[in-house]
């Protein structure tokens, strides 16, 4: 059971290939809140698995999630946390509210074709754009229940780090509290990367 905690965890949802990683580390830095990169806690065997173009089974990814929601649950309890999480499932994210409190969901959208284009030219990741159509294929978009912010990747990159601050500035924050999201590295924020 998730402890009670004021803080926040936010996480950033979708395909390989939408920016996941960025936005939610850009997030991270404009709200001071801790970032986790769930691509960090995949076993040796997930990732040789996705490395060669094979989707994870159910079966990898549950344990998987449930490091994830211990890691974000600790992590809350010091601060508000940010995580990259593909989240592909509604039973997937179910595992992440059921195990951590006060969850967030933002879904970062995107064309097909964008996407494909984006991974096919990322030079530094494990993951390549032969598991995007799998990925696609076994996406359940968040429900109206699930309160999720949906945003579209298609803009430029200073476009879609505003319009999911804005979103998520609205929805959480209706105080003076502002989330930064200006980087000055425009390294720190690239849509281009999951």
């Amino acid at each position: 059971m998730p402890e009670q905690s004021e803080h926040i965890a936010i996480v950033v949802m979708g395909v390989c290939g939408v920016g996941k990683s960025s936005v939610a580390q850009t997030l991270a830095d404009g709200l001071g809140a801790q970032y986790i990169e769930a691509d960090d806690f995949h076993t040796a065997e997930n990732r040789s698995a996705m490395a060669r173009g094979i989707p994870l089974s159910d079966e990898m990814r549950y344990p998987w999630l449930a490091r994830l929601a211990r890691a974000a649950e600790t992590a809350r309890g010091q601060g508000s946390v940010v995580m990259a999480c593909s989240a592909l499932k509604r039973a997937y994210r179910d595992v992440l509210r059921t195990d951590i409190g006060r969850v967030q969901i933002i879904f970062l959208k995107g064309d097909r074709d964008l996407i494909a284009r984006r991974l096919r030219d990322r030079k530094d990741h494990f993951v390549t754009a032969s598991l995007l159509d799998s990925q696609l294929a076994i996406l359940e978009p968040p429900d109206p229940d699930e309160h999720a912010l949906v945003v579209d990747v298609a803009g430029s990159k200073d476009e879609v780090r505003r319009i999911v601050a804005d979103k998520l500035h609205e929805r959480l924050f209706r105080n003076d509290t502002k989330i930064n999201p200006s980087i000055d590295n425009e390294e720190k924020f690239n849509v281009d990367q999951s």
